[in-house]
């Protein structure tokens, strides 16, 4: 167990969205380690890290949960990972900065809130990592729908959900008959056990008539997908408990696609 002082502020009510994301930034352009973080990921991190131990919770994977990430990213060596829910860059910096060691091609951040948007881009640009890691601004549906339009190889290897918890069914639907998803593919849901995603769990772990109930629900319930689709896929998967950088207990599913059956 980490020392209470490597621990961020706990989390509170409102916990984004209140002018932190601001005064982060000021905060690192003032940071006594400013010129050190230049083109070194390790260096803004850590100066993301000082901010929320010293100033202000944030909504980070962290460097427990993230060492986790950045583990497989170097035994896998995914060639393009898409991430859902970028906010300010931090978990970009951390798995884009070994991805790129790993020899991967391209890392893509989906953010929603332009100004969280902003914020992350001049942090990925300081740590010497704005040629590797785009970010996309806006719905994460439109944007997903759009790179499989303009990416030359659409399947993703790696997608990192790490959005709004509610939408990471759908969401991850909405991948598979994008055929952004396909066997080989991996994917991993941050916060499922705090706080939580069980619907996702459910999905990702049941069996193919456990999906098409999900599905159903989705498509008849309140609109969460259009159709039901034609695809399922089968999944390996696997829960790896972790801690949140507050030290509160978390975990990662780690679900690697392995075959996909069409439906009838």
């Amino acid at each position: 167990m980490a020392a209470a002082t490597e621990f961020y502020k706990p989390e509170e009510t409102i916990c984004y969205g209140d002018g932190r994301e601001q005064r982060l930034l000021a905060f690192i352009k003032s940071h006594p380690n400013y010129d050190k973080m230049r083109d070194s990921p390790s260096e803004v991190l850590s100066g993301i890290d000082d901010f929320g131990r010293q100033e202000d919770f944030l909504m980070n994977v962290g460097k427990y949960k993230g060492g986790i990430i950045t583990k497989y990213i170097n035994a896998h060596k995914p060639k393009l990972i898409v991430e859902l829910g970028g906010y300010v860059g931090y978990s970009a910096i951390m798995l884009g900065a070994a991805q790129r060691a790993a020899g991967g091609e391209k890392y893509i951040s989906l953010e929603m809130n332009p100004e969280f948007a902003r914020v992350a881009s001049s942090l990925i640009t300081l740590a010497g990592l704005g040629d590797f890691i785009d970010i996309v601004t806006g719905p994460c549906d439109q944007s997903l729908r759009t790179l499989r339009q303009t990416l030359s190889n659409p399947i993703v290897d790696l997608l990192f959900l790490d959005h709004k918890k509610t939408s990471y069914v759908s969401d991850a639907i909405l991948c598979e008959d994008l055929s952004l998803i396909g066997p080989g593919s991996t994917i991993i849901a941050d916060n499922v056990i705090s706080p939580g995603a069980p619907l996702y769990l459910e999905y990702i772990r049941g069996s193919y008539s456990q999906k098409d109930k999900i599905r159903d629900q989705l498509v008849a319930g309140n609109g969460e997908i259009s159709t039901k689709g034609n695809v399922r896929y089968v999944y390996e998967s696997e829960l790896h408990e972790s801690l949140e950088p507050t030290g509160e207990k978390d975990g990662l599913e780690v679900s690697v696609c392995v075959q996909h059956v069409d439906a009838i």
